[in-house]
């Protein structure tokens, strides 16, 4: 494996050039540009780091084990011998290793397949050759992607550790492929929601397996601190922490409003009120024949009536990030305070025009199907409200589903507030467009959905539902104003 150091040199030229620089004076977008630099030096030494770190890995591994590096510097692991020079953990220095590794994979993947296309004098365009299994491929496209800056080493080991085990078939390639594709721009959490949805799809016999482990490594422990406070610490499967997630967020976003409308009836933090949920649930179950004072809570699960009827595949949860096998849903299903949305069945109508102010409990399910929570940040459906896209009073904006959106308060006045763009597009058709936060007759495009009371029961329904929400940039966030996908279809890599 060739160590590559100009894109360092040019990485680091970038940010040295502003050497002496005074931050404080810098000017936003200056400031901006100075921090994808430095980002981007960042990236350009991790690839290297990754590189030295799995040859040093390699070196470690003597057949008579005293011999490795890692044990003549009086270290147990590599792992060790990383973390203590970077002053990071052993986890990540195993993450360093393994992306190392999948580079040093590719490279040798791809002069083997150069040599033997050569010895059999027919071209190889991609370097690598026919003979190469699907996952051989997948992990030299990973490879490439943390070459070319595309993917992170975290993101990247996040994928390789996934691939553990998984059928190595042209299905798994092409799920985890659609995957890597959504990758670019997201977050490492992000990244890691995509992963477990691939790897539940691959696999989703070996996924309810993993959720049986799960559900048997459950805990929960309590123990007093030096300052007398008591920590509580659990550990519950996906699916045994949906209700408890409901619980707490729903309370929590209850009292929230609270407070918006009346600023000085709560002076909680989020965990001061989650604490005190958790209290007055044990106080309520040490006398449950008192009424709950809580707030009414469901936990609704989603799957296609096929997965219901065969238990087979997979489907999720309202507000957690890992996907969930059929069976466990079906099981979860039971539960009278679950409400199942099976997909593809008979629905309500979705469209009320101007009949209605307020989205209906059957709108704000379909709304959450297609954004699955805040259309922006991604946040738990508990979280978020359904918003008019076109303002009710001000724009006369029907409650339909392709004018409406989820969104968190938070996003719901960033976004009015800086002036980002809200668009609902079904096959690259607008159905629902706001710029600015202002709407217009030229601004404003519907499909099936019209102003009336009556006009809910046709296309306009199906067109929200089946929607992608983007939302279109300010000039003085991107000159370009291209727009940027949301809601569900970011995470989306079901065929």
């Amino acid at each position: 494996m060739t160590l590559v150091t100009d894109p360092v040199r040019t990485a680091a030229a970038a940010v040295c050039a502003r050497d002496g620089v005074d931050l404080v004076g810098l000017a936003r977008a200056e400031l901006l540009e100075l921090s994808r630099d430095l980002v981007g030096l960042r990236r350009e030494t991790d690839v290297v780091l990754a590189q030295v770190a799995a040859e040093i890995d390699r070196c470690s591994a003597a057949d008579d084990g005293a011999a490795g590096v890692a044990a003549r510097e009086g270290f147990r692991s590599t792992g060790e011998l990383i973390a203590r020079a970077t002053g990071g953990s052993v986890a990540d220095a195993r993450r360093l290793v393994a992306v190392g590794s999948l580079m040093a994979d590719a490279d040798a993947a791809a002069e083997f397949a150069t040599e033997a296309a050569a010895c059999a004098d027919v071209s190889s365009p991609s370097g690598v050759g026919a003979g190469v299994s699907p996952l051989g491929r997948l992990r030299a496209g990973l490879a490439e992607a943390v070459r070319a800056r595309a993917l992170s080493v975290d993101g990247a080991a996040a994928f390789a550790s996934a691939l553990a085990g998984l059928p190595d078939t042209e299905a798994t390639r092409d799920v985890f492929a659609r995957a890597l594709a959504k990758t670019q721009g997201l977050a490492l959490h992000e990244v890691r929601k995509l992963v477990w949805r691939a790897q539940a799809l691959a696999d989703p016999a070996a996924w309810e397996q993993r959720e049986e482990r799960q559900y048997s490594e459950r805990s929960a422990s309590l123990r007093d601190d030096a300052d007398g406070m008591v920590t509580l610490i659990a550990r519950l499967a996906p699916l045994d922490a949906a209700p408890v997630r409901a619980v707490l967020d729903a309370n929590v976003r209850w009292a929230m409003q609270r407070r918006r409308d009346d600023p000085g009836s709560e002076a909680r933090t989020p965990w001061q009120m989650r604490a005190d949920i958790l209290v007055d649930l044990c106080r309520h179950a040490l006398d449950c024949d008192q009424p709950t004072g809580g707030v009414k809570t469901t936990v609704v699960v989603r799957m296609t009536r096929a997965e219901l009827e065969a238990g087979l595949g997979v489907g999720e949860v309202d507000g957690l990030a890992q996907p969930v096998s059929a069976a466990a849903l079906r099981r979860a299903a039971a539960d009278a305070e679950v409400i199942p949305v099976i997909l593809g069945g008979d629905s309500e109508v979705l469209d009320w025009g101007r009949a209605r102010r307020l989205f209906t409990p059957a709108q704000r399910l379909a709304l959450v199907e297609r954004d699955g929570g805040c259309a922006w940040c991604n946040a738990p459906p508990s979280w978020c409200e359904a918003h008019h896209i076109r303002w009710w009073e001000r724009d006369a904006g029907p409650t339909d589903l392709s004018n409406g959106v989820l969104l968190c308060t938070r996003c719901h006045h960033r976004i009015h507030r800086d002036g980002w763009g809200i668009d609902v597009r079904r096959g690259g058709v607008s159905q629902t467009r706001v710029v600015s936060g202002r709407a217009s007759a030229s601004d404003v495009r519907s499909v099936g959905a019209g102003a009336g009371a009556g006009a809910g029961a046709g296309a306009g329904a199906g067109a929200g539902a089946d929607g992608v929400v983007w939302f279109t940039p300010p000039q003085s966030v991107d000159p370009k104003r291209i727009p940027r996908p949301g809601g569900r279809h970011r995470f989306d890599i079901a065929a």
